[in-house]
């Protein structure tokens, strides 16, 4: 098994075996094929007022940001069709790795397959991660097998168009709390924190405004000039005021 050059994965489209609709020939690299984004986007929740939802990039002008603890899945604006003596590995471009996104799914693509590639991202950085409608985001490797394989891949996500149902649902319905929410956790502790110190500000302090009376104060003076085998215990005093 080899993995095929920018040349080999040119002539491999053109000569209809290996299917990459549409196909764009900037898009090939030296020994790999970038994919772009499809519109369709899953994003995750980010609290309880902002819900998982779907995204449209053909809505979003800047692009949409992923931020610090949240997942996305996307799928690949291309779709692919391998031979059968073809197989093939993906995922992220180095580009978006080095920012801090992790890609999560299933890499593998084996001979025969058919369809649009889709990935779960997650956002492990410090900073949002802006994605874009068809920017390059998927990275291909395209592998030559020694030998055609006798049945080709009939599993479940053959021909997919869009996401499947199991992960549609486990990104828009997640209810529990999710790393993206701390740095909003942390927003409202550091509020709260403010709020405490001004309700403290607040508060007269109880000790203001007392002072004792200059007659209370002389005979407390007086005390400690008594000296000490003169002064009475705890138990002399009760017995001396009979309490």
């Amino acid at each position: 098994m080899g993995t095929l050059t920018d040349r080999q994965i040119k002539n491999l489209v053109a000569s209809g075996d290996l299917v990459i609709n549409p196909f764009d020939e900037t898009l090939v690299q030296p020994a790999t094929l970038d994919l772009r984004l499809h519109h369709k986007v899953l994003a995750s929740p980010l609290g309880e007022n902002h819900l998982g939802r779907v995204i449209d990039l053909r809505d979003e002008i800047n692009g949409y940001q992923i931020m610090p603890g949240q997942m996305v899945a996307v799928l690949s604006f291309e779709y692919m069709g391998l031979p059968l003596n073809i197989s093939g590995r993906f995922g992220i471009r180095s580009f978006f790795a080095r920012k801090g996104l992790n890609a999560f799914g299933g890499v593998q693509l084996d001979p025969g397959f058919k369809g649009r590639l889709t990935l779960n991202l997650l956002n492990v950085g410090p900073e949002p991660i802006t994605i874009k409608y068809k920017e390059p985001v998927f990275s291909v490797e395209i592998n030559r097998l020694e030998e055609t394989v006798e049945k080709p891949y009939d599993g479940p996500y053959q021909n997919q168009d869009d996401f499947p149902a199991e992960q549609h649902n486990y990104i828009l319905n997640a209810r529990t709390t999710s790393l993206a929410e701390i740095p909003t956790l942390r927003k409202e502790v550091s509020r709260l924190n403010g709020l405490l110190e001004e309700f403290g500000e607040r508060i007269p302090d109880p000790d203001d405004g007392l002072e004792l009376h200059p007659h209370i104060e002389e005979l407390l003076s007086r005390c400690q000039d008594i000296p000490k085998d003169m002064r009475l215990n705890s138990q002399q005093m009760k017995e001396k005021f009979d309490c």
